[in-house]
């Protein structure tokens, strides 16, 4: 077994004591002269995995990687970059404002009660584009929570895919947008749930429903004493063409789609945390062309 390999192999067993196994076995890989073992040092680096959070570090070992023939890093710094030519691996991560992602997004409040706020040009036509990417060909029937959290199960109301996306899924474009998200909201990336991409093709939907967990459910109840309450649902629109395809919140009267990079979001609890009904809402079907999303839900149990 290689040494970029081991590391994969101890950082999927999520024990906490694999951590600095597979640190230092991305360290040897680095060694040994591998590419990919720099853009995984750029995600233990981005994450602060085996060592402080460091974002300088992070796109150094990127840009590295790069440099050195990885393909996912020169898709990354493609991605995030915005100057120099396409292939100036160091000019593109030169120009990577690390202040930018990490500063909040101006907002447009939609609905004080419950709290719905959408945020135009949220992230890059290009990093949506690279997100889609990541998540084509990927997909699969999206779940729901039933009475039990721990065993997801398919739903009539929702018929369109997802991808959820694991630790050594996820690369530096992500979690410089789930820095973006928060620093946005005011909540620690600790208590995000893992992100996910959603893919809706024509007629497909997510029928009306909160998310929310119900306390009144015994398994919900006890997820939410172990992780929290999912306090909110922030949604990116990563593409554009096609129709129809809205948020809907029949409660309040707001219907929404954002264009390529938009964001919105919205609270699923009131001021006192309990579950609010008026978040009832549902992805409407487009009509023509598949729509793309990221998907975020965000719990309170580090924040309270």
């Amino acid at each position: 077994m290689t040494a970029l390999a081991n590391a994969k192999e101890l950082l999927q067993s999520n024990l906490p004591e694999a951590i600095a196994r597979a640190y230092a076995a991305t360290e040897a890989a680095m060694r040994d002269g591998d590419p990919e073992a720099h853009a995984l040092m750029a995600l233990l680096r981005g994450a602060g995995v085996g060592a402080p959070q460091d974002w300088t570090a992070a796109l150094d070992h990127l840009q590295t990687a790069a440099v050195t023939g990885s393909r996912a890093a020169r898709g990354q710094l493609s991605a995030l970059g915005h100057a120099g030519a396409a292939d100036d691996w160091r000019a593109l991560r030169a120009s990577v404002n690390i202040a930018d992602w990490t500063a909040p997004s101006h907002k447009q409040v939609l609905s004080a009660a419950p709290r719905i706020v959408v945020i135009d040009d949220f992230i890059s036509r290009a990093v949506c584009d690279w997100i889609i990417a990541r998540g084509r060909g990927r997909t699969a029937p999206a779940m729901v929570f039933g009475h039990d959290v721990s065993a997801a199960e398919a739903d009539a109301g929702r018929s369109n895919t997802a991808f959820e996306f694991g630790f050594l899924d996820l690369d530096l474009v992500m979690l410089l947008v789930r820095a973006r998200i928060a620093a946005t909201i005011g909540f620690p990336v600790a208590a995000f749930e893992p992100v996910q991409v959603l893919h809706y093709e024509t007629g497909q939907r997510f029928a009306r429903h909160h998310d929310y967990l119900d306390p009144n459910l015994p398994g919900h109840a006890a997820d939410i004493a172990r992780r929290g309450q999912r306090a909110i649902t922030f949604l990116i629109y990563l593409n554009e063409d096609f129709d129809a395809g809205e948020t809907h919140f029949p409660h309040v009267g707001v219907r929404r789609r954002c264009g390529v990079g938009g964001a919105l979001y919205f609270g699923n609890i009131d001021p006192a945390g309990a579950p609010d009904r008026r978040t009832l809402h549902e992805g409407l079907a487009p009509t023509r062309g598949e729509k793309w999303l990221l998907s975020q839900w965000i719990r309170n149990l580090a924040v309270v």
